[in-house]
């Protein structure tokens, strides 16, 4: 478990590095645009204006430099200033953060439940096992962004009553909480639909290979000699005994639907991290796009660590068996 927690951490280290630097490779710089979000226009500034701006946001200052400063900002909590948004990083993120983990948990959760449900279904049911397999098979194959895309123009175009694009319908007055909440289930039910249309077939994977472990067991031979209902071998013996690798692929999954999520974002123009990153990078907001990445990677490695811990436990029931 040692050696775990230090690949952790230098693959944090590492990432961090390469996610400072990375950016400061672009071409352009941050003051060579116009930014659509203050209005305010940087194309004719004067070199005098540009280096004070530049002094300002401590861009100034060689790259190494820049660098540590970063990292002592970072470990005082202070995650710099957004060149774009004119605000604090921190505060940014903030604003967006809780929809994009609306979309995230809702998509994990809906698709786990999905994934296992699919997987009990066909358990003893090899005919509809094969369809489902091969169905599961071609769509994880294919890009959430395309999914996004298709649903726009077969779906959002056709449906009067499914919004295009945003998380909530402009200028509207909301009496209730429950008009809210109907509000923002109907503007993220297309980008929530084709996440869990790409997610739902790796949970499926995972369960199905889980409880075909399980039903080679001594147990389940014993429950079933014993004259026990398919229900309870299904839900107490098989499920409760396969759920550890299940739980460990959901925390493994968290990575590729943050990556998933902020592509979606985009596709239905949602008001989360997806669309402030891409507008971090269009307008080269090194700092920003820092303080978004960096946050992706915490909750990717911690999500990475909860797996590793849960499959070491496993491993060692395993051995113990």
């Amino acid at each position: 478990m040692g050696r775990k927690i230090a690949v952790l951490v230098l693959s944090f280290f590492v990432i961090y590095t390469i996610n400072f630097f990375i950016p400061r490779l672009m071409p352009g710089d941050p003051f060579s645009h116009s930014s659509s979000v203050s209005g305010e226009e940087m194309a004719g500034l004067s070199e005098q204006e540009l280096a004070r701006l530049k002094a300002y946001y401590g861009l100034d200052k060689p790259i190494v430099t820049q660098f540590i400063s970063t990292v002592k900002n970072n470990l005082k909590g202070d995650f710099g200033q957004s060149i774009l948004y004119k605000k604090s990083v921190a505060e940014v993120i903030l604003s967006r953060l809780p929809w994009t983990l609306y979309i995230m948990s809702a998509t994990l959760l809906i698709s786990l439940f999905l994934g296992i449900i699919l997987a009990l279904v066909c358990l003893k049911k090899s005919r509809l096992d094969g369809y489902v397999y091969r169905a599961m098979s071609l769509v994880c194959e294919m890009p959430s962004f395309l999914i996004g895309v298709l649903l726009l123009f077969l779906v959002a175009a056709q449906v009067p009553w499914i919004p295009l694009a945003g998380n909530l319908t402009p200028f509207r007055r909301y009496n209730s909480f429950f008009e809210l909440a109907g509000d923002v289930l109907v503007h993220s039910f297309l980008p929530i639909l084709a996440l869990v249309v790409v997610t739902t077939p790796v949970f499926y994977f995972t369960s199905r290979s889980s409880f075909k472990t399980i039903m080679n067991k001594e147990y389940i031979v014993h429950a079933n000699a014993k004259g026990l209902s398919e229900k309870t071998i299904k839900y107490k013996y098989i499920l409760l005994n396969a759920v550890l690798p299940i739980i460990a692929r959901f925390f493994l999954s968290v990575g590729n639907c943050i990556g998933a999520t902020l592509l979606i974002e985009n596709v239905f123009a949602y008001p989360g991290l997806g669309k402030i990153l891409r507008d971090a990078v269009l307008y080269r907001d090194y700092i920003l796009i820092q303080g978004i990445f960096l946050l992706s990677t915490t909750l990717v490695l911690v999500a990475s660590f909860i797996s590793d811990t849960i499959n070491y436990f496993l491993e060692q029931r395993i051995a113990n068996d």
